[in-house]
């Protein structure tokens, strides 16, 4: 018959987890000393059985009630010692956390959304999914364009109310067209909407990018109010006196359509001399092409007329902060975030 009070005592003294579980695999697990002293009652009278049942029953209680006790208070010194261990002393200074960082390109975007609004601008958010002839017809580009082929343009399975598959907006023109009829006429528009494309990666092309649009519907508008308010709104991104010169350029959304070059004062640091810099294409530009007003419901013999340009907001972003590859701007390397 097992001693309970000797068992007891090795299990007094017992001082880690290990031999704790140790002791129990030896008297009460399947396979050792208790249960088999379960399974010789078979041998036994009713009588001594019944004696024999009372026994073990008891020494199981004892045994597994000290274990329990045992593990609980082990469990207790365990705890209480890492506490002592990760002692804080409250009264000192916590630890400093990281500053928290804008990505340059939602910076640029907030630089440009507060100068449009200062200009009387609206800044309209739209979904990246667009139909086809928001992204095509409704800005005067055919349906038979090259533009429109699976190499160009992203198309998605959902299919439009002509069963034409939407695809992933090109270009911000596809907006003119709803955010003429969302607003009405007169309005003034920005849109800084994501774009993409099938393009080859490098420093200067990515298959997403942010671009930036602004478009502007009144009677009477004219080339002179575009050349000024894109003037105006260089100068205030860039922080500098722009110069701009305007080049003709082919656009199916706009007639006449120009290229926009700037160039601006640099200042040598050592010197104080002031030189120019060269004439850099930053943007593309034109008076809203008609069949655009028309295919926005705009009668255009009530003398409506507008103007949009348009541009990249990494490239302003590049040119800007002296970025030589756009690629920095979206790989999430935070060493890149944390040096602006």
């Amino acid at each position: 018959m097992l001693d309970q009070n000797v068992i007891l005592w090795e299990l007094d003294q017992v001082k880690t987890a290990e031999a704790l579980e140790e002791r129990f695999q030896k008297y009460l697990g399947k396979k050792w000393l208790l249960p088999a002293e379960f399974k010789v009652m078979g041998s036994l009278s009713p009588e001594e059985k019944r004696e024999k049942w009372q026994q073990l029953s008891a020494l199981k209680t004892a045994l597994e009630s000290a274990y329990e006790k045992k593990n609980s208070e082990m469990s207790s010194a365990a705890i209480n010692e890492m506490l002592e261990k990760d002692l804080i002393d409250i009264s000192l200074p916590g630890a400093k956390l990281d500053q928290w960082y804008y990505n340059l390109l939602a910076k640029t975007r907030r630089e440009v959304e507060d100068i449009a609004q200062s200009l009387g601008f609206i800044v309209d958010n739209s979904t990246d999914i667009v139909t086809k002839f928001e992204n095509f017809e409704s800005v005067n580009i055919p349906i038979t364009h090259p533009a429109t082929e699976m190499h160009d343009t992203i198309y998605v399975d959902k299919k439009d109310h002509r069963w034409e598959p939407f695809v992933l907006r090109t270009h911000t023109s596809s907006g003119q067209n709803f955010l003429i009829r969302k607003y009405g006429l007169p309005m003034k528009a920005v849109i800084p909407w994501r774009c993409y494309r099938f393009d080859e990666m490098d420093a200067t092309h990515d298959t997403m990018f942010y671009q930036l649009e602004w478009l502007y519907v009144d009677k009477g508008l004219s080339i002179a109010n575009f050349k000024s308010i894109i003037t105006t709104f260089l100068s205030a991104i860039l922080k500098k006196d722009v110069e701009i010169r305007m080049r003709p350029a082919f656009f199916p959304f706009v007639e006449p359509g120009f290229e926009i070059d700037a160039r601006y004062d640099i200042v040598d640091p050592k010197t104080g001399e002031k030189t120019k810099s060269k004439w850099l294409e930053i943007l593309g530009a034109g008076m809203v092409h008609e069949n655009v007003l028309k295919a926005a419901w705009v009668d255009v013999s009530e003398w409506w007329t507008g103007f949009a340009f348009w541009m990249w907001i990494n490239r302003i972003a590049a040119m800007k902060y002296g970025i030589r590859d756009i690629r920095y701007f979206t790989n999430g390397d935070l060493r890149f975030v944390k040096s602006f």
